[in-house]
């Protein structure tokens, strides 16, 4: 009897893999956010940098956080997002002509791909355009960010159950069968404990060097 063939899902993140981490700073949207209260006159409401985003404890609740500050205001958060990207260099993401694209389509047969990202859609389309020099609709799968598991206002991160059972759902997938490639160990060790498989991308192990061993 042939044996079952099960749907695999491979996760990308974005920040960290898809670019260096040199190439932009890792806590860049926080930047950027403090510069837009500034320019709306919001200075009680900066985030704390210091408290907030050291390695020790890295950002928690910085979307939530955004939320509240647009709805104080009376902007939408996604159009708070817009003007926070407008504040981020993305000139130094170097180009890739669509290596890891091209690598990641030759996967196809072998798994449904996707990027989720603890970040903003917004903030990897420009991230996007940056490396591959292209559009969210040129794209050949989806993405997913830090939207797409919210309950009653509040957003849960992709490693979160919320986030993974959304995922199973979506795809129709179990999450023993998803492959998630991400740079920060927290994830690598939290998604694995859901019954799926990770690596993790180092300097040593970066996201090129995967995909092909991947073939």
């Amino acid at each position: 009897m042939t044996e079952k063939f099960e749907p695999k899902l491979l996760i990308l993140d974005c920040d960290g893999v898809l670019y260096h981490p040199s190439e932009l700073h890792i806590h860049a949207m926080v930047y950027a956010f403090n510069d837009v209260c500034e320019d709306l006159g919001l200075k009680e409401e900066k985030f704390n940098y210091i408290e907030n985003c050291t390695q020790d404890k890295p950002i928690k609740g910085i979307y939530d956080y955004i939320g509240y500050v647009a709805q104080k205001v009376g902007i939408k958060t996604d159009d708070f997002i817009s003007k926070m990207v407008n504040h981020v260099d993305y000139s130094h993401i170097k180009t890739d002509k669509c290596e890891i694209l091209q690598k990641c389509i030759a996967l196809n047969n072998k798994y449904k791909i996707c990027i989720c990202t603890n970040n903003h859609t917004e903030h990897t389309n420009q991230v996007l355009k940056a490396k591959f020099n292209i559009t969210p609709s040129q794209l050949p799968f989806e993405i997913f960010d830090t939207r797409f598991a919210e309950l009653e206002g509040k957003f849960y991160p992709k490693e979160s159950q919320l986030f993974v059972s959304k995922l199973e759902e979506h795809f129709k997938i179990k999450s023993c069968n998803f492959l998630w490639i991400d740079d920060n160990p927290k994830v690598i060790e939290k998604v694995k404990s859901f019954g799926s498989q990770a690596i993790l991308v180092t300097e040593q192990n970066p996201l090129s060097d995967i995909l092909e061993k991947l073939r």
